[in-house]
């Protein structure tokens, strides 16, 4: 089983890499990095969310400090990307530790909602400073191309960036799992009055998933601005839903759930958004609508719970035809 997995594994990356070898298709390229930026984003929400059970509404926050960090200190100040990305990052830890504090005191959908309206909060105060763009948003500087600011010219260059950083969620939520923080967290979600009743520290290891959380979104949103080259408020404090969904979609406190879900969901998103131009941004909600209806009303652990099921299934079956009793 282990070596079927790792051929799994290593067969997944290798086509993973292969794909702007064979599809040279600016779209298609674009919805594959779009994929593994939500996958990325999702799986930052799903520690917090997923593993801690502390349900956020407000994960866009992390992300668009990240991006408005690194971005205004490279459109205003000349700073380069990577030491932005290090500045969004320490930022978003730090606005992490000043969100948790408080707001671990609370549970469940009251934690959720004081988390939705720090959202709102962040909106406004972004929308009103002109320092940051406003409204308006910030443009970032195209005169210099190339790995050192994170901009270039062609799509490939981003695919196997956006592919890093999915690799890198990915890493992170597996050593999670298979450490003790990620049996501390589990626990904690299913009965934090449990969880400290045996001695777990449940504040401190809140705080943990949080950093884990807000340090993905962070380099996320970095690499979401130097991607788009344009940030404003709408573009990355409004990604809370969507992000949440992708991480349902393909299974809540899973490994694979938010890459999964991104699978799914982003090429609707993209599709509807050519094919119906503005009009798609409401025909993607109502897919996403229907489809989280009816996962929920299957299979409330999502893409990966399904498959799980079925794996289990026929396991069973296989042990159940190959049974043989002794005489």
């Amino acid at each position: 089983m282990l070596n079927k997995k790792l051929v799994a594994c290593l067969a997944f990356v290798i086509a993973l890499i292969s794909v702007p070898i064979f599809v040279d298709s600016p779209f298609i390229l674009h919805v594959c990095i779009m994929i593994f930026l939500y996958a990325t984003v999702g799986a930052s929400w799903n520690i917090l969310s997923g593993y801690a059970g502390q349900l956020s509404l407000g994960q866009s926050v992390f992300f668009g400090v990240g991006a408005y960090t690194s971005s205004a200190l490279y459109a205003y100040l000349g700073i380069n990307p990577w030491i932005g990305m290090l500045a969004g990052i320490t930022t978003t830890m730090l606005l992490g530790i000043a969100i948790g504090l408080p707001c671990f005191r609370l549970q469940g959908r009251y934690f959720a909602i004081a988390t939705m309206a720090i959202v709102q909060i962040a909106y406004l105060v972004v929308s009103r400073i002109e320092l940051l763009g406003g409204a308006r948003g910030i443009y970032l500087p195209m005169d210099k191309w190339g790995l050192a600011t994170l901009t270039f010219r062609t799509k490939e260059p981003y695919y196997y960036m956006a592919m890093l950083l999915m690799f890198l969620s990915l890493i992170i939520v597996l050593c999670i799992e298979h450490s003790y923080i990620g049996y501390y967290l589990k626990t904690i979600r299913e009965d934090p009055d449990a969880a400290e009743a045996i001695g777990i520290d449940v504040p401190h290891y809140k705080m943990v998933a949080m950093h884990f959380s807000t340090f993905l979104a962070a380099i996320a949103g970095t690499f979401f601005s130097q991607y788009m080259l344009f940030i404003d408020p709408d573009s990355v404090f409004m990604l809370s839903v969507p992000v949440m969904l992708t991480a349902v979609m393909g299974g809540v406190g899973a490994m694979f759930g938010p890459l999964i879900g991104a699978a799914v969901l982003i090429p609707i998103q993209e599709a509807t958004r050519i094919y119906w131009s503005g009009a798609g941004q409401a025909i993607d909600q109502l897919i996403y609508g229907l489809l989280i209806i009816i996962m929920v009303a299957l299979q409330p652990r999502g893409i990966m719970g399904m498959i799980d099921s079925i794996v289990t299934k026929r396991e069973s079956k296989h042990r159940t035809l190959n049974y043989r009793p002794d005489e």
